[in-house]
């Protein structure tokens, strides 16, 4: 029996084209992954008074607090892992020797009684340690005056500095000790009707949570404006983007270069934090207004998986919104900064079946 044409290109696009589950390169559709409910548990410490991040290394958790606190308060709480048992309050406020404005950034170290605070207020790291009980640190590090200054960085093993730029062509450039710029990678993309954006309006358009991995094999940039993750290999330099779960930009506006960009409140914000294991990207997504948040609570109900590739993986629906992320593959659970009225650390257990 013959079949015609078009019924035979009906079955092979049946068999071999796009099915239900399929992956579209360098797009994060939610509706395509597998969805998994998490449960939470919610610990308050009285040591928390308005937190604001978290971050980890093998061993401990790190509370940072806002720095809207008061100044007689310290910023940074220290937490085991995976029982968070309290250990210790670090960072006297201020910007004296020793002292720190604000905690933006835990720099990654080999020392497992040190740890490293960056701030951007002050743009400095301070060095504190775990050995002693006062809240000032035990070293410091300013970073220098540079034509090419970056916002949130790292500081690598070569004695460079790599993060986003906010006045330069490239996304991701690298910085020496004296402040040099010495490689950039990746250009902005031009979009169409705003050809006359600055640098400066890109970066603020793609600005969000910038976090890199304990062995610092990658970055990722995730925008809190727009549906965008960027994930910078620091050994091969390549940059892997992926969009979604929107692709459409936020409504904004901008008069001159040096100006920023002026971005509606009533638009969505999008990526919340992220946080980076061995072999994979945890990405927290709002999605979610302002004015949402202001009437529920609810900041971010959403992380998706991915691997260090960018390859979506799945999607967890959390039981309680939180603004924050770490993850303890090794212990299976997932730890977040809740957002209602009396803040504390929600405690998620993860599947045990997934890869």
């Amino acid at each position: 029996m013959k079949i015609g044409l078009r019924v035979y290109f009906l079955l092979i696009f049946t068999m071999f084209g796009c099915n239900s589950k399929q992956l579209q390169e360098g797009r994060l559709n939610p509706e395509v992954l597998d969805e998994y409910q998490l449960s939470s548990e919610k610990i308050v410490h009285p040591a928390l008074v308005n937190p604001l991040k978290i971050f980890s290394n093998e061993d401990f958790l790190f509370v940072f607090e806002n720095n809207r606190i008061s100044p007689d308060k310290p910023l940074i709480h220290v937490f085991t892992l995976p029982d968070l048992v309290y250990q210790i309050s670090k960072g006297q406020m201020g910007f004296g020797p020793f002292e720190i404005p604000s905690a933006d950034l835990l720099q990654p170290i080999s020392s497992k009684n040190e740890f490293l605070v960056y701030s951007g207020m002050d743009k400095k790291m301070v060095k504190y340690s775990l050995a002693d009980s006062s809240l000032l640190g035990i070293d410091e590090f300013r970073m220098p005056a540079s034509n090419t200054p970056l916002g949130l960085f790292y500081l690598l093993s070569d004695s460079t500095f790599l993060g986003m730029s906010t006045f330069d062509e490239n996304k991701f450039v690298e910085v020496d000790i004296l402040g040099t710029k010495k490689k950039g990678f990746g250009a902005w993309d031009v979009i169409e009707g705003k050809e006359k954006m600055s640098y400066f309006h890109h970066f603020l358009l793609n600005n969000g949570w910038f976090k890199t991995d304990q062995s610092q094999e990658i970055i990722v940039n995730a925008s809190i404006f727009r549906d965008r993750l960027e994930i910078f290999n620091i050994n091969s330099k390549e940059i892997i983007t992926l969009d979604g779960p929107s692709l459409e930009l936020p409504l904004f506006e901008y008069y001159r270069e040096d100006m920023p960009l002026n971005i509606p409140i009533s638009n969505p914000y999008r990526y919340r934090d992220v946080y980076i294991t061995v072999d994979k990207i945890y990405a927290l997504y709002g999605g979610l207004t302002e004015a949402h948040f202001k009437k529920t609570g609810e900041l971010a109900l959403d992380v998706f998986v991915l691997t260090k590739a960018g390859v979506p993986l799945y999607r967890f629906k959390l039981d309680r919104s939180i603004s924050s992320i770490v993850v303890d593959q090794k212990q299976e659970k997932l730890f977040g900064l809740t957002t209602d009225e009396d803040p504390g650390i929600a405690v998620f257990e993860l599947p045990t079946d997934l890869k």
